[in-house]
């Protein structure tokens, strides 16, 4: 299946808030010393409002310049082991949680060096380190964890971005990846 954009729908509370909200994902990057780092990024493009019938008043974000989606099941206790980025993408964890861990820690060893990343709301990250020492990904629980690998075409596809602090982006209990 190829796909020239995908536009995630974000349940929100209050529709209003919405067009001045910005979706944020953890981000994972290689750094000048060649080495991968978490970051969390806030997209500079606020979310749509769309008045399409389907989707009228909820909340969207659209990531362009993608292209084949894959869908992956990984089993419990899955060690993914150290790897890079088969190229810049967006993988959404639709269930279960991945533990990423980086191989050289960039902050010292500290929670600035981990990801814990939930299946749902706040379950998707940028994986953008293709080059670089990589970075290691567990998935802890007995249950099998679902998700989608979603490539963009070029690292130039990436979605414009502010990076809003050092280490992955930390959500409250329930709340969806938005400021």
């Amino acid at each position: 299946m190829h796909l020239s954009a995908i536009s995630l729908t974000v349940s929100l509370l209050s529709i209003a808030a919405a067009a001045d909200s910005f979706l944020q994902a953890t981000a994972l990057v290689t750094n000048a010393q060649n080495h991968t780092e978490l970051q969390c990024w806030k997209f500079n493009t606020p979310l749509n409002i769309p008045s399409a019938a389907g989707t009228s008043g909820a909340a969207t974000f659209t990531f362009t310049g993608t292209t084949k989606t894959t869908y992956t099941v990984l089993p419990g206790r899955f060690d993914g082991g150290t790897h890079n980025a088969p190229a810049p993408q967006l993988v959404a964890f639709l269930s279960g949680l991945a533990h990423i861990t980086l191989p050289v820690p960039v902050y010292g060893n500290s929670t600035l060096d981990e990801a814990w990343i939930s299946g749902g709301v706040n379950g998707f990250i940028i994986a953008a380190d293709a080059t670089g020492t990589g970075h290691k990904t567990t998935y802890p629980l007995d249950e099998v964890t679902v998700a989608l690998q979603i490539p963009f075409a070029s690292a130039d596809d990436l979605p414009e971005h502010e990076v809003t602090e050092r280490g992955p982006c930390r959500f409250d209990t329930g709340s969806a990846q938005l400021l």
